[in-house]
């Protein structure tokens, strides 16, 4: 019977983790958010130049060509991934469909949030080993399970074979300036911080 008081007890207050993972997961925070920053430098400032400036893209937003989601396409034609997460999340909670301002908003809080939670993952998991090489290797895995995999799965956007290697090799390259942000000021932060 003692033994069954003390697993409830167990249960019931369960030994928190050590100071030391909220420290990491913590400077993992504030390390997504400056990996998150560059990422968005990265589309405004790098991704155009790799897309390249003649490429037509007039006219109305096309449908997926490649659906592999077995939900179907859940994201509206030219709606990216972060705003059909966030337009059916609002819609969820509201029960009304946002409008295209509201949407704009949370494009951007799914953005900053995803980018956010990831560093604070990172700084929890890979608390001993916060450098730029394992920001980079963070942020390509991010790229493969999320944008590549998971994304494409739930219908939140194209399918893998809808884009071109421009559009790819630029989801991959926003990955690697979040990891290096993410990596670069963790390993400060964790090297600055009091223990």
């Amino acid at each position: 019977m003692s033994s069954l008081l003390n697993a409830a007890r167990a249960l019931l207050r369960p030994t928190p983790p050590t100071s030391r993972v909220y420290r990491d997961a913590l400077i993992g925070l504030g390390a997504g958010g400056v990996g998150t920053l560059l990422m968005g430098q990265y589309w405004t400032r790098v991704a155009p130049l790799v897309a390249g400036e003649h490429e037509d893209e007039s006219g109305p937003p096309q449908p997926d060509t490649d659906v592999i989601s077995p939900l179907g396409q859940t994201h509206e034609n030219g709606e990216s991934s972060t705003a059909a997460m966030g337009r059916h999340l609002y819609t969820a909670i509201t029960h009304n469909v946002p409008e295209k301002g509201t949407r704009q908003a949370l494009s951007e809080a799914v953005h900053w949030g995803t980018g956010v939670l990831g560093g604070a993952a990172f700084g929890a998991v890979l608390a001993q080993r916060q450098s730029p090489a394992t920001g980079l290797l963070w942020g390509a895995g991010l790229w493969l399970l999320l944008d590549e995999t998971i994304t494409p799965l739930l219908g939140l956007q194209d399918g893998l074979r809808a884009g071109n290697i421009k559009t790819h090799g630029n989801r991959l390259g926003a990955h690697l300036a979040y990891g290096l942000g993410l990596g670069l000021s963790a390993a400060v932060l964790g090297r600055t911080l009091p223990k």
